[in-house]
């Protein structure tokens, strides 16, 4: 893979948002459009990606849903200490880390909801990003299963999904380069 390839991931994106909003991700039944893009090349990835959106405006309103914002949120509401005690623990280690991915999966859902019902300048896009703050607990497949799950609200919109880490297939990355994820519904670039 191509260092700069990214690149293209951002414009193809950009490009399906503009001319094919309403098929993004239909062919597997969800709205989803996962960008796998190389750990190092974060903060370019996003400069470019709020760079060419902002060009979409005022037809397509990208919303972004920041996760580690999220993540350290309910860190912050539960104490880091104990929970990195409670994930530590030989006993109750996996359970903690099974209560702290439903807690995680829950507050992000939320904040879809919440940006998808905000009223603004044209038709809503939702843009995953930073989710490498959810490593080791969770990742990307936790949490657009968590989203296609939630039986409160339907994704009513495209939803782009930032992925760190390498494509290994046409279907199958590793987020961070460390947890080797399949992607069955939605579309991957």
């Amino acid at each position: 893979m191509k260092t700069d390839d990214w690149k293209w991931k951002v414009g193809e994106a950009v490009s399906r948002i503009r001319t094919r909003y309403e098929f993004i991700g239909r062919k597997s039944g969800v709205p989803f459009l996962a960008i796998v893009y190389p750990i190092a090349a974060e903060k370019a990835v996003f400069r470019e990606w709020h760079t060419q959106t902002n060009a979409l405006r005022p037809d397509i309103d990208v919303r972004i849903v920041d996760l580690l914002t999220i993540t350290q949120d309910v860190l912050t509401e539960f104490g880091v200490e104990n929970i990195v005690e409670a994930l530590n623990d030989p006993e109750w280690g996996q359970s903690a880390k099974e209560d702290l991915t439903r807690l995680w999966n829950s507050a992000i859902a939320e904040a879809v909801r919440t940006q998808m019902d905000l009223e603004g300048s044209g038709r809503p896009v939702l843009s995953l990003e930073r989710l490498s703050a959810l490593y080791p607990v969770s990742g990307p497949w936790d949490i657009m299963q968590s989203l296609w799950n939630d039986a409160q609200s339907a994704l009513n919109c495209p939803v782009i999904v930032f992925i760190p880490g390498r494509l290994t297939g046409p279907r199958h990355y590793q987020f961070l380069e460390k947890v080797d994820e399949f992607m069955y519904r939605g579309d991957l670039l």
